[in-house]
Order: structure tokens, then sequence, then C-alpha cells
């Protein structure tokens, strides 16, 4: 049975809120400081294929995906051009912010762009690459606006109190991080926006679930795997490290 708009966007942030990537330990080791710098690098050269370095393409591609919705379609644009421009927040590209933050981190931008994907890494962009293309627009939206956008700000909020607080990062080198705090509270509102006004029936709100919950999932992972291959020191992993 079907339920109403309202209380399918407080369920699914509900899901949200049990799997928040900002309470994976990986982010409370940031935090904290608990990371060395090797690791701390290899955490760097993961994310950065999470989203830095394939940006804003795939945003882009979403947007490809919009009905006939004029409100939605300009949440896309804006989120397009931030992304790749900086235009709306006055700053660059947030590939380029993050490579500033990379460098500082002793990335050289070659040497970043070389990074090989984790297993779970892996896993986690094939997901994203399903949805964009294959699965309905409503998951793709529901799972960017609530899974990844939406657990932005206070994700970026733990990681920052860590890189100022224990590794000595300035404002500028970490410039990518603090935006993000503030700039992904209004790219989420694609998600709630989208399920309020189209997930309705019975059959819609159950693929929405089901996709939110993989997408949590496989988010999750990808930081699993970075903790397994630089934390752990799994043997497996040693050609990342390498």
């Amino acid at each position: 049975m079907a339920l109403s708009s309202e209380a399918v966007v407080q369920e699914i942030q509900e899901m949200v809120n049990r799997k928040h990537s900002k309470d994976h330990p990986i982010i409370g080791m940031i935090e904290r400081g608990e990371l060395t710098r090797p690791q701390l690098k290899g955490f760097v050269g993961q994310f950065y294929l999470f989203f830095p370095k394939l940006f804003p393409k795939p945003v882009a591609a979403m947007l490809g995906r919009c009905p006939d919705d004029p409100v939605l379609e300009r949440m896309w644009i804006e989120n397009v051009i931030e992304e790749g421009t900086g235009e709306i927040t006055g700053t660059e590209s947030h590939r380029g912010l993050y490579i500033r933050f990379a460098e500082a981190c002793g990335y050289s931008k070659d040497d970043l762009n070389r990074v090989e994907p984790l297993p779970e890494t892996h896993a986690f962009l094939d997901w994203r690459e399903l949805l964009i293309y294959q699965r309905s627009w409503l998951e793709l939206y529901a799972c960017q606006g609530f899974c990844l956008a939406g657990t932005a700000g206070p994700r970026m909020a733990r990681i920052v109190r860590g890189l100022t607080g224990h590794y000595g990062f300035n404002d500028d080198e970490i410039h990518y991080w603090t935006l993000h705090m503030g700039v992904d509270e209004e790219h989420m509102k694609v998600g709630p926006e989208a399920v309020r006004r189209y997930a309705l029936a019975d059959e819609q709100q159950q693929e929405v679930r089901h996709s939110v919950q993989k997408t949590l999932d496989l988010f999750w992972l990808a930081f699993d795997g970075i903790k397994r291959a630089f934390v752990d020191q799994d043997p497996l992993y040693a050609p990342w490290r390498n």
C-alpha cells in the first residue's frame, strides 16, 4: 500500500540516518587525527574517484534524465554550473579545488589521475553508472539527493575538523571540503522534491527504497575498502598501497 509522499520522505531519511556515511569509522578517524599521512593520502586518492575526478559529467547525465519539470531541471542546471565552474559560489571548478587539496597532501596532478580504484570503489562507481543509465530517473534522483549529496554536509564537517585540527591544512587548501558543507545543502533538495512529487504509487516507492538502501550500502562499502587497504593494511590490497 502506497504511503503519503511526506511519509515516504521521512522513511527514506530514517534509512539514511541508520547508515549515514558521516558515521563510517574512517571519517571518525580523520576527525580525530588518527590516520597517518600515508593513510590519509590513500583516502584522498580514492575519494577523488568517487566524485571530483568525473564531475560534472555525471551530474550532466542526471540532468539529461530530467522529466519535463522546470523546478527539477533548474536544480540540475545550477548543480552542473557550480560543479563545473564554481560560478555560483564565486570559486572555481570543484575538481580544481580538490586537486589543490590533493597537491597539499603530496600528490602531483598526474599521480592523482593515475590512482586505481579499489574493488569497493569500483563497485560503488559501477552502481552509480547503472543508476544513471539503467534505473528510473526517480530512483536516480532519490539516491543522489538523499544518499550522496544529502549526506555530504555532516560528513564534510567531520573531515574539516580533522584536517584543520590535526593535519595542519589551511583554509585555502581545504576549500573543496568547506564549500561542500554548504552547497550540497542545496544540491540534496532534488531528492526529497522528486520523491514528494513523483513517488506516489506503491511500486515506485518500493523501487526507491531498494535503490536508496543499495546506494547507502555500496557507499559504506567504498569507505570499508579504504579502511581495509590503507588502515588495516590487508595484504590483498598491497598493489593499491604501492
